[in-house]
């Protein structure tokens, strides 16, 4: 809630309604009022929005999901979720070096947004992580990579979701090149 206030105090909060039909085209709006007291049952905050709804794509009573965004990160380097492990020592993620052998590498990890994770540190835009078969991987084990349909392809497919599907490694590791 505080972080909502903060973003309210300078400047409009944009509103994305997408109502769950078989339409699902989303609708923008301005965020207009913040409830102060929190539904202990619900733990949960009432806010408001106001939409122009010209063309009508919003009803009373309809069912939306609906998000806020708060905050942009310029130039974030972000990665699949499912590539950030945790270790003794925290958290970490396999690179693929120019060697094609695996690299632990220790990360730091900020936001998380749906199924991807922004990494503050340990990792630059462009490289290469393991995003399956972790388990099997040691520092150094020789990793080939290639795309969904079996065909060889050094490097991932950078990209948001133009990784999502491919690059298989040996033994099952999967590879995405961080945004």
């Amino acid at each position: 809630m505080n972080s909502i206030k903060e973003q309210l105090g300078g400047r409009k909060i944009t509103v994305v309604a997408t109502p769950q039909d078989a339409d699902m085209k989303p609708a923008e709006g301005t965020l207009t009022f913040i409830d102060n007291s929190v539904d202990q049952t619900t733990d949960t905050i009432k806010l408001k929005a106001t939409f122009t709804n010209s063309d009508h794509r919003l009803w009373p009573g309809q069912f939306a999901r609906v998000s806020l965004r708060l905050t942009t990160l310029q130039d974030a380097t972000v990665v699949p979720s499912q590539a950030v492990q945790t270790g003794q020592d925290g958290q970490f993620v396999f690179v693929v070096n120019d060697q094609s052998a695996a690299e632990q590498r220790a990360v730091s990890v900020g936001q998380r947004v749906n199924d991807d994770m922004v990494i503050t540190k340990g990792l630059k835009p462009g490289e290469t992580v393991v995003t399956e078969g972790q388990l099997r991987l040691e520092q150094g084990t020789k990793v080939q990579i290639s795309d969904a349909n079996g065909g060889g392809a050094r490097g991932g497919r950078g990209g948001r979701g133009g990784g999502r599907g491919g690059e298989r490694g040996a033994g099952g590791e999967r590879g995405r090149q961080s945004q």
